[in-house]
């Protein structure tokens, strides 16, 4: 069975963007799921392995928002993607090693690193 990624975002063109930068950097190696609000992601069935979540969305302001993430990090790895910088900064600070801030829309360094190092870790378990 594959590994599943929740993503979490509202906004149609920076879901595209990052839907084309995980097919790149993931092939089909895992399960990806979609959502647009943080209601949807909270009523959803199952469980993933990494959640990939913006901070503004349609439902929940940034801070609303990073509540929940502080408290879904601790059974699942998380990377925040925001164009505001501090807030996923401090969030990163206080979940170390739970969450990282990246780049949004899966465009950057930081982005790529962050799937480069779940997916090692995926492999690890796997061995």
């Amino acid at each position: 069975m594959k590994p599943v990624i929740f993503c979490l975002e509202d906004f149609e063109m920076h879901r595209f963007v990052l839907e084309t930068h995980l097919t790149r950097l993931l092939a089909d190696r895992v399960e990806v799921r979609y959502f647009r609000s943080l209601a949807q992601l909270k009523a959803s069935n199952g469980g993933c392995q990494l959640l990939i979540s913006d901070l503004n969305v349609i439902d929940s302001k940034a801070e609303n928002t990073a509540r929940f993430l502080l408290e879904y990090c601790e059974h699942t790895p998380v990377i925040v993607q925001s164009t505001e910088e501090e807030l996923p900064q401090q969030l990163e600070l206080q979940a170390a090693g739970r969450i990282q801030a990246a780049e949004k829309g899966g465009q950057g360094q930081r982005f790529t690193q962050a799937i480069e190092h779940f997916m090692a870790q995926l492999d690890q378990k796997v061995v």
